[in-house]
């Protein structure tokens, strides 16, 4: 054999040899793939290199911005809520004051058929008498004086020309309301959130809404405060829901209430407009699924707000004296005396801080009749609520008026801040222990108040009481 044939067979020799040799390395490798990999991971997890086989921890759910609240009941939650919440950019109702008045020109007309009939049998009666004091004979005469008394209707004609003019005043009155009474009317006496609109107020964590609504053309509902003539109006029903439905879809772990108190029209027509807008805003045409939360069987107890959140019903409706008006009840319309006494039940009538406080401290102070008393009639403990609101003062009202000046203290505005922060936190402090649920504490001006601060703090007590955590909360708060 030759050098050329040995080393041909030399260098065939070893291309097999490494043939087999990458061959082994890779059967080895494939069969300890496994152990290479928990090495590699090992080395990893110990130079701080993310480790892509463990799984990331989940962030808890946060609901209303607080994770240690999420496993309480809905009814075990305290909110923060405004009072008349879309009391913002209203405007007086100068149309229906105008028509009340002409309204009341309409009776001048039977007031002047009464004067006529009045004035009618005094001439009958005078007839009668010269009747009687006469011969028949001479009852001509007494005929003649009937008619012409009954021709001599001057007063009761007078009388109606005066009433009727009236409808002069009443535009007057109309020309006024709407040119010359002053704006800052409307903010300091109807408008209990003025630059806050509702969007602001979920924006900052308000979580319950008080609506008063009005009834305009006799036919649809929008928002206002106040009565009859005393009535400012506010935004459309539609303008508000779309704010909310927008807001809960792009926040999708919160949970809010909706609360339709005081009315002004005719009930029926404006229950029914409500519960409509409802539907039409916050059920699904498509699926039929409602993102308002059905309390189906009143025995039961509620659902937690971790329960509300995943199942997106995270709206609760309650109708105060509206709710036996509206036909064809839906089971997400809740009735609001059947489950929480409202506060302004008996301090309706208070006007200055130290009444406001007493009101509240004598009604907790009576807490085990409370108790007993709803266990009784309602065969359970109602929720209670701190409505922290108080009346406007008379004094020098009327005076400001005539002068075209701000009367002061007795703005909403004012009276807001005499409550709002130390009247608030001793309220809490003193009723907070005696009930075993407190449901919401809405204010005026909210923006100047320890709203958030005083519910927080009930919520932390909520958790201890309900779950027997002390986790601290964190309920969102304004900025």
């Amino acid at each position: 054999m030759d050098r050329i044939q040995c080393n041909t067979i030399l260098f065939l020799l070893i291309i097999q040899l490494l043939l087999l040799y990458v061959n082994l390395s890779q059967s080895k490798d494939n069969n300890n793939f496994p152990n290479y990999a928990i090495r590699v991971n090992k080395r990893d997890a110990q130079s701080g290199t993310p480790n892509i086989n463990n799984t990331v921890a989940k962030e808890p759910l946060k609901c209303n911005g607080d994770a240690a609240i999420c496993d309480l009941r809905y009814d075990q939650v305290t909110y923060p809520g405004t009072h008349n919440s879309a009391a913002y950019n209203l405007e007086f109702d100068c149309n229906l004051t105008v028509r009340n008045c002409l309204d009341s020109v309409s009776v001048c007309s039977k007031q002047y058929a009464q004067c006529l009939l009045t004035y009618g049998m005094q001439c009958d009666a005078q007839t009668s008498a010269c009747k009687q004091r006469n011969p028949q004979w001479l009852h001509w005469l007494c005929e003649g004086f009937n008619k012409t008394c009954r021709s001599s209707n001057a007063l009761c004609t007078a009388w109606n020309a005066v009433c009727t003019n009236s409808d002069r005043v009443c535009n007057v009155w109309g020309n006024a309301c709407e040119i010359d009474v002053p704006d800052w009317i409307i903010t300091c006496f109807w408008e209990n959130n003025p630059g806050y609109p509702v969007l602001r107020q979920l924006q900052d964590g308000i979580r319950l809404f008080d609506f008063d609504t009005c009834l305009l053309n006799n036919e649809h509902g929008v928002f206002c405060h106040g009565q009859n003539p005393a009535r400012a109006l506010g935004e459309e029903l539609d303008t508000v829901f779309q704010v909310i439905l927008d807001f809960m879809n792009s926040n999708p772990n919160e949970v809010i209430t909706i609360e339709f108190g005081d009315t002004d029209g005719d009930p029926q027509i404006l229950s029914n407009y409500i519960q409509s807008k409802l539907a039409q805003y916050f059920v699904n045409q498509t699926t039929g699924h409602s993102m308002m939360y059905s309390m189906s069987d009143p025995n039961k107890p509620w659902i937690t707000l971790r329960e509300m959140i995943n199942n997106n019903t995270r709206i609760v409706v309650f109708f105060g004296r509206i709710y036996n008006n509206v036909q064809n009840r839906q089971p997400w319309i809740h009735y609001t005396y059947e489950w929480f006494t409202e506060s302004y039940r008996y301090t309706g009538n208070d006007m200055t801080p130290e009444q406001l406080t007493n009101s509240f401290n004598g009604y907790c102070a009576t807490s085990d009749a409370v108790i007993r008393n709803d266990t009784q009639l309602y065969g359970k403990v109602r929720w209670q609520t701190i409505d922290d609101t108080v009346g406007i003062l008379p004094t020098n009202i009327e005076e400001a008026i005539k002068m075209g000046k701000s009367p002061g203290p007795v703005c909403i505005k004012d009276l807001a801040l005499g409550i709002n922060f130390d009247v608030l936190k001793n309220i809490e402090a003193f009723c907070y222990p005696r009930f075993p649920y407190y449901f919401r504490v809405r204010v005026d001006h909210y923006w100047q108040s320890s709203l958030f601060e005083v519910v927080r703090k009930m919520n932390r007590q909520n958790v201890i009481k309900f779950l027997g955590n002390a986790t601290s909360t964190n309920s969102a708060n304004p900025t």
